[in-house]
């Protein structure tokens, strides 16, 4: 019975964070989504006030290199990061399930 509560578990997870992976990509993408407003926002900004671009890509870079290089993980496989991360995206499958199904 533990098994099977454990496989259900996992599956449960998994579905969750697929459909938060869907519903994120699904709101940044869409007409007038996230990627749209911002790529609007930084054009505006780029056009209006060049100098705050050099260190929004800079921040962007160091925390690209610190992410790619481990930086941002403590304790080896299991860090909190990991697992807000994991947490994030089943709350978010959770509210686009609910979404795309009641709604």
């Amino acid at each position: 019975m533990n098994e099977k509560l454990r496989i259900l578990w996992s599956s449960t997870v998994f579905a969750l964070v697929l459909v938060g992976i869907a519903g994120l990509s699904w709101s940044a993408f869409q007409e007038n989504g996230w990627v749209e407003r911002l790529l609007g926002v930084v054009w505006d900004a780029e056009v209006r006030h060049p100098l705050l671009l050099v260190p929004t890509i800079g921040g962007a870079l160091l925390m690209a290199w610190l992410f790619l290089r481990g930086g941002m993980a403590r304790g080896g496989k299991d860090s909190m990061l990991s697992h807000l991360w994991v947490y994030g995206l089943m709350a978010s499958g959770a509210y686009f399930a609910v979404k795309w199904i009641f709604f």
